[in-house]
């Protein structure tokens, strides 16, 4: 059996977002975000997990032993990953941020935002900060880069996969614009300009995910090391959120660059429909 046809890009998506969205949109109606009570907690956590469980769920499901295979060779597999390529992205996003805070000063922002935080930004009512950040890089990645991604990759060639994937993933984030004091929520009572930073944001973090991916032989390991990278450094220091709307157009910027010098990556591997 060819595991190009027990792909089901379709059903995954359509569960991830079904199954994310009534957790999430349930949690602050049946829990209590303020204090983050085990109602509150199960389900924000249930809807984070969905991706990953969708994808074993439809892994299994479709008793192909390839598609297994392949799955836990690129979770399990460390060898896949080309560790000359970790040093870019430990220089890459601390770097957009350091050129995006200096860029805001130009416009009247202080220098002020290269203090090292004291504590993160983003918060998900009352359950620990790292803990979210850590958790969602890895059970996020197991499920977008283990099945999603791919699934979009056996119809599409490798840009037209990344940008349909890039545009799902930002809007599966829907939802936490109505968790009370959560960071996207914050975004929201403060400036809906902030808002829509953040949706297009995630745009590029998929194409420069991807290209890493590509280049480490689809090592979902790997994509969860840089995603933890990426989520980690955005939070060092205290940087305004309109700094960061600078920042996604370096991430464009980068992201851009990145398909333009290396298109074989993103064009050389179409599939037909």
């Amino acid at each position: 059996m060819n595991e190009i046809n027990t792909y089901k890009p379709k059903q995954f998506f359509i569960l991830t977002f079904a199954v994310t969205w009534a957790c999430w949109f349930a949690a602050p109606y049946f829990g209590d975000a303020i204090n983050s009570d085990l109602i509150f907690l199960v389900l924000m956590l249930v809807g984070l997990f969905t991706p990953f469980i969708t994808a074993l769920y439809l892994i299994f499901k479709s008793k192909n032993g390839a598609l297994k295979r392949i799955f836990f060779n690129k979770l399990l597999n460390i060898k896949l990953i080309k560790w000359s390529t970790i040093p870019l992205f430990l220089i890459l996003f601390p770097a957009s941020i350091i050129i995006s805070v200096l860029i805001s000063t130009l416009f009247g922002y202080s220098f002020d935002q290269f203090t090292i935080a004291d504590e993160f930004s983003f918060s998900v009512g009352g359950i620990p900060t790292l803990l979210v950040l850590l958790l969602a890089a890895c059970f996020e990645e197991l499920g977008w880069r283990g099945y999603a991604v791919e699934s979009l990759n056996n119809k599409f060639n490798y840009f037209e996969a990344t940008a349909v994937f890039g545009i799902l993933w930002s809007l599966w984030h829907l939802p936490m614009f109505f968790i009370p004091e959560s960071y996207q929520a914050e975004l929201l009572q403060e400036d809906f300009i902030l808002v829509i930073n953040f949706f297009v944001s995630i745009v590029p973090l998929a194409f420069i995910i991807s290209w890493f991916c590509k280049k480490n032989r689809g090592s979902i390991l790997g994509a969860i090391l840089i995603h933890s990278i990426i989520n980690l450094t955005q939070e060092f220091f205290v940087v305004s959120p309109y700094t960061k709307c600078i920042q996604t157009l370096i991430l464009i910027v980068i992201a851009a660059i990145f398909v333009i010098a290396d298109r074989n990556v993103f064009f050389g591997d179409a599939r037909s429909k």
